[in-house]
């Protein structure tokens, strides 16, 4: 099991350098490039960032931010249901290598693969830092409680005006929806299944305000030190999605999305080099 004592935000930058650094960061030309039909915003983690605090700064309505890779693009590319959420989203990262091998396959140059645990931290500190207030949903019980816990312990400024499991009754789901409403978090992190947290963001958006939605899926775990992190090698190389598939051989259709989702990248770059 992780220790809690490993849950740090590493920067040796002074508070006000910090929060200087994105506030000077250029973000009117976002450049995007297409894989499978799914635009993707070709950003780096500081500029993702940036974006998603000015995004917030404006307050013109809630914004949900998804993060893809593999498995998630060949359910949410051109073609498919779930395409529409991608199309609705404010703000569309790469979280996995595969997107970016994939995507110098087609030509393009993603500039950096944003992994939704460190940009996390990164939102959790600048909130804490400008009270900015933050609402966790997703996970078990117990994950969500030690999650709490190991957070206040190094971020014992930060504002979380509500924390809650994702297993969610009708009655509970509703007493949920009606405390993000009242408390408005600014941000608001949610730990559920693919797709099911997007889908239910679709359905909900009349409780969102003007908060910022982020998927971190199982990333509560790792936070709450329930679940240890993919080893190093497959870290370092954006590999933790095939980690979770390696550690869980059971989710045949996550291994075959995998399969489908090269082969199909592997095909439109033979046809693209034919074709030249």
């Amino acid at each position: 099991m992780k220790n809690p004592d490993e849950i740090s935000h590493n920067s040796s930058k002074e508070e006000n350098d910090y929060i200087l650094e994105y506030q000077n960061i250029k973000i009117d030309d976002k450049e995007k490039i297409n894989l499978l039909g799914v635009e993707i915003d070709n950003l780096t983690r500081t500029e993702a960032i940036a974006t998603i605090l000015d995004l917030k700064k404006k307050e013109e309505s809630f914004h949900h931010i998804l993060f893809l890779d593999p498995i998630k693009l060949m359910s949410m590319r051109e073609g498919q249901k779930l395409n529409r959420i991608v199309k609705k989203a404010s703000l569309v990262l790469c979280e996995g290598a595969g997107l970016t091998w994939a995507a110098k396959k087609m030509g393009f140059e993603l500039k950096e693969r944003i992994p939704v645990i460190s940009l996390m931290m990164d939102l959790i500190r600048y909130s804490e830092k400008k009270e900015m207030t933050v609402f966790f949903l997703g996970s078990k019980e117990d994950v969500i409680e030690k999650l709490f816990f190991n957070l206040i312990r190094h971020f014992p400024e930060i504002r979380i005006v509500g924390r809650h499991s994702g297993h969610l009754n009708k009655t509970r789901e509703l007493m949920v929806k009606e405390a993000i409403r009242k408390t408005n978090p600014d941000i608001i992190f949610l730990g559920m299944n693919f797709p099911d947290q997007e889908i239910w963001i679709e359905n909900n958006t009349g409780y969102f305000g003007k908060s910022i939605l982020i998927g971190a899926w199982g990333n509560f775990d790792t936070l709450s030190g329930k679940e240890k992190k993919a080893p190093d090698y497959f870290q370092t190389r954006g590999l933790a999605w095939l980690w979770r598939i390696l550690a869980r051989p059971y989710r045949v259709d996550k291994i075959l999305k995998t399969i489908q989702f090269y082969v199909k990248i592997l095909y439109l770059s033979w046809q693209k080099n034919k074709e030249v």
